[in-house]
């Protein structure tokens, strides 16, 4: 099994309603996005997918949210953005980006440098 990695940044504030008392104000972070993907072959005989194909996607899918209070977003409309429901909404939002050849595996998301979430259905 082949898997690759890309990485991206993007920064938005957020708060939490019911969250400890310094995360219930509006604050910010510079937030770090990984996706994994991965096949059992190369489809294109030597890469499993073009880095800059899986950069764009995702780059395309952070570019709403980047630089704004995620609360008012519409993504996020009826829930409280977390690093965990971020993660799920990129899963499903790049799923789909990709031939069905490949996988899209797994995707990390970094709040801090410190702390971070995953989303990777089935596991």
């Amino acid at each position: 099994m082949f898997t690759i990695g890309v990485q991206s940044k993007f920064s938005s504030a957020h708060f939490h309603k019911g969250a400890t008392e310094s995360c219930e104000r509006i604050h910010g972070h510079n937030y770090r996005v990984e996706v994994q993907i991965e096949s059992a072959d190369l489809p294109g005989g030597d890469m499993v997918v073009d880095f800059g194909l899986v950069y764009q996607a995702l780059a395309e899918a952070v570019e709403p949210w980047d630089h704004h209070l995620l609360n008012e977003v519409d993504d996020f409309s009826g829930i409280q953005p977390t690093t965990e429901i971020i993660c799920r909404l990129l899963y499903n939002k790049l799923s789909s980006r990709f031939s069905k050849s490949v996988f899209l595996r797994k995707v990390i998301v970094w709040e801090t440098d410190d702390c971070w979430a995953s989303y990777c259905p089935g596991e």
